[in-house]
């Protein structure tokens, strides 16, 4: 199975993210995002302003962006 999730019940008080990706960017897609996700969220100024939809769909275009760097 290439899929990966997060499931963090109290990421900040009364919030919680779960997610579940995919794989088919490959499983090293999957585990990158599982591993990086949570951290560029709380980062996210939008998410600190608790515009959560916004944090999120931001977070997953971050997730593209650090993907195409050396790192990722």
């Amino acid at each position: 199975m290439e899929d990966a999730h997060i499931h963090v019940s109290e990421v900040v008080p009364d919030v919680s993210v779960f997610g579940v990706f995919d794989g088919h960017g490959g499983k090293e897609v999957a585990a990158f995002v599982e591993k990086h996700f949570i951290e560029e969220l709380l980062k996210n100024k939008n998410f600190k302003d608790q515009k959560f939809e916004l944090a999120l769909s931001e977070t997953f275009l971050k997730m593209d962006e650090l993907l195409l760097t050396p790192e990722g």
